[in-house]
């Protein structure tokens, strides 16, 4: 079992702090808490987030 915490990488938008889990993956879908906006991981070396947009309507 890890005792590294978990990553913490700040919101693009809004700049809260995101916990992340350690088995976050490439497609994976983060929201932050503070501000609501959607991101997805697209890289993890370096750690890496896009604005997720919803393309269905």
């Amino acid at each position: 079992m890890s005792t590294e915490p978990a990553r913490q990488e700040q919101c693009p938008d809004c700049g809260a702090q995101l916990d992340l889990t350690e088995a976050e993956e490439v497609g994976d879908l983060v929201d932050c808490p503070n501000c609501g906006a959607a991101f997805e991981v697209v890289a993890l070396t370096p750690f890496t987030l896009v604005a997720f947009l919803d393309e269905e309507k």
